[in-house]
């Protein structure tokens, strides 16, 4: 959950928030108030100085998210637009390394074989900006990067001059209070590294770590630096990183309780036992963040016990709250009521997964918990630290469409490992649960897109662009088959209905991959003709189409994605939080996104988080 800003706030005061929220690794949040800090209503209070330290923080926060692609482009900007002369020393660097920063993402994003090549790049850049200011930062990094590039001398010799001048800079410190200590020790641990002193880079990681304990960001950045450098000399990773370990996310789940006395696969006796075993699960394994659903019994228990430890809670509802109390919490008594929204309250986020009603469609209840699994893993991935399910489960593996063995198999099928408080259900056979199981609504991929340019087209080119442009958007979907659940044309306009997210995705940029092989100018067409794509996963009604005379879905997931395709950029598919989040639970699919800030959508639908989609770089070594 983002700060709100007022027009009265200093520029420490904003740039204080900005900074705690990459610290916290909410690097979607962090650069979303950069960006609302950059409108014209703040920016004519603030100095210079601080404007440029806003825009460098918005830049840095995309690029710590993952999305390369931008922060290059505004790392650029920034650079050709900023007085590097009027700068403080660290913020003319940081500003001046952005470039390098990112072109080192790069290369560690890149398979092994490509890695070389693209880290003396990012090693050379680094050194550029080293060379010029002699600051220890960008020469740690020139270092560590020629040593993945397989240049081991001109790398040991860096990083000899980089301990001379990290001495220099660290004996100028005040203590851990001071806002350089962290990057001091790490810079220090670094180079030792880099030259093979693994026990001094872990002394200094251990006197770095006093420094930053609350720094998740720094934390994250260092860890994902240091494990490549670990592989590139030959270090065994795990002492090194187990310094700066990180709090670690669970998805949490487990069956609804009921009144005292009744039959339940939770029965009410079983949760002060529960509770305990919740609180030890927590505590040993240093959770910070817990993202689940809100229903009496282990969902309750288990967010309770999590905000009671302090650890950040992430709601997610299937439906409106007041029907989800009425069939999820209500049933288990009034006392259930309350705790549910004492959780409510004190969660940082809540995402309604659906606001049309349950209608009997347990299809949603699964909907909405993949969402929280596929958000846990999302979040675990932008701090690098571990994911895992918290379950709490009678050992009934039924067959059900929604529930905690549904959830526990699709954690399962998304490569995540789950620990499990078992509890002794009393429920009968003949005893009915809560829910009633219904599939009257499917789980689809939308996709909506339109041709910029195209009503600049007279009747002569319409020939032209069915053959040239349309023809191979047609080629792309007879290539998915059944997968492709509804396509439809109207002029410009495609609408098309896919099986699932992961389909969907790679369908869309296929799309887009095809197109951008199409030589419009030779065709006859405008040159800056070209597709925009929006994306969403959503529950959608299967129905019959009179007017088409055709199987068809609807629904209100459709209006979602129809508002996202006006605001996407030609050539670029942007996807929803709901799509981003069920992508994540498809290992090594070979796609992903990344995060490009709240829009608002074609006629004010709703503001909201959106992704662009991508290819996956090869993974990173682990």
């Amino acid at each position: 959950m983002k700060p709100a800003l007022t027009t009265a706030m200093s520029s420490a005061e904003v740039i204080a928030a900005i900074r705690g929220l990459i610290r916290r690794g909410q690097y979607l949040a962090a650069y979303d108030v950069a960006e609302e800090a950059a409108t014209h209503e703040f920016q004519p209070a603030f100095t210079p100085v601080a404007r440029a330290e806003i825009q460098y923080l918005r830049v840095l926060a995309l690029a710590r998210s993952g999305n390369s692609k931008r922060a290059a482009a505004a790392a650029a900007s920034l650079q050709t637009t900023l007085p590097a002369d009027l700068l403080p020393p660290a913020l003319a660097e940081d500003i001046a390394a952005l470039s390098a920063r990112i072109a080192k993402d790069r290369a560690l994003q890149a398979a092994p074989s490509e890695r070389p090549p693209l880290a003396a790049v990012a090693a050379a850049a680094y050194e550029d900006v080293y060379r010029r200011l002699g600051r220890s930062y960008a020469g740690v990094n020139a270092a560590t990067l020629w040593q993945l590039a397989g240049r081991q001398a001109q790398a040991h010799d860096l990083a000899r001059d980089v301990l001379k001048v990290v001495a220099r800079e660290t004996a100028a410190l005040t203590g851990p209070a001071d806002g350089n200590y962290y990057w001091a020790w790490v810079t220090r641990a670094e180079a030792l590294l880099v030259l093979g002193d693994t026990d001094g880079a872990i002394a200094a990681l251990q006197t770095a770590a006093v420094g930053a304990q609350d720094d998740l960001g720094a934390h994250a950045t260092t860890r994902r630096q240091l494990r490549f450098l670990c592989h590139a000399v030959g270090a065994d990773p795990a002492p090194i990183l187990e310094v700066l370990a990180q709090p670690e996310v669970i998805h949490f789940c487990g069956h609804m309780t009921a009144p005292p006395g009744a039959r339940s696969r939770f029965p009410h006796e079983q949760q002060p036992a529960v509770t305990a075993q919740v609180r030890e699960r927590l505590q040993a394994n240093r959770v910070g963040f817990a993202h689940g659903s809100l229903a009496s019994g282990a969902d309750i228990i288990i967010a309770e016990t999590a905000l009671e430890l302090g650890v950040e809670l992430h709601v997610v509802l299937p439906f409106a709250i007041d029907e989800f109390i009425a069939i999820s919490v209500e049933p288990a008594g009034p006392d259930w009521v309350a705790r549910f929204r004492h959780c409510l309250g004190a969660a940082t986020a809540v995402t309604i997964a659906s606001d049309s009603a349950y209608n009997g469609d347990d299809v949603l209840f699964s909907y909405a918990g993949r969402i929280a699994m596929g958000q846990a893993l999302n979040r675990a991935a932008s701090i690098d630290t571990r994911a895992w399910q918290l379950a709490v489960f009678d050992g009934d593996e039924s067959s059900d469409k929604a529930g905690t063995a549904h959830d526990m198999h699709q954690w399962r099928l998304a490569g995540g490992t789950t620990e499990v408080i078992p509890v002794r259900s009393t429920r009968t056979s003949t005893t009915a649960p809560f829910i009633t199981v219904s599939s009257k609504r499917v789980i689809r991929a939308v996709l909506f897109g339109d041709f910029k340019g195209f009503s600049r087209l007279h009747d002569e080119h319409i020939k032209l662009f069915l053959a040239t442009v349309m023809q191979p958007v047609a080629e792309v979907l007879d290539r998915y088959g059944e997968h492709v659940v509804v396509r439809n044309t109207w002029g410009d306009g495609l609408f098309v209905v896919i099986d699932n997210a992961l389909n969907g995705a790679r369908l869309a940029l296929d799309l887009q991959e095809r197109l951008q092989s199409v030589d419009l100018v030779a065709a006859g067409l405008p040159a800056d003709m070209g597709l925009r794509l929006g994306g969403h996963v959503a529950p959608l009604v299967p129905v019959y189409d009179p007017v088409l005379r055709l199987p068809m879905v609807m629904g209100r997931g459709l209006t979602r994605a129809a508002r996202i395709e006006p605001r996407t950029p030609t050539g670029e598919v942007y996807v929803t939080t709901g799509f981003a989040a069920l992508l994540r639970l498809e290992p090594d699919s070979g796609v992903t996104s990344e995060y490009v800030g709240h829009l608002t959508t074609a006629k004010n639908f709703e503001t909201t988080p959106m992704y662009l989609l991508r290819r996956q770089d090869a993974a990173v070594a682990r």
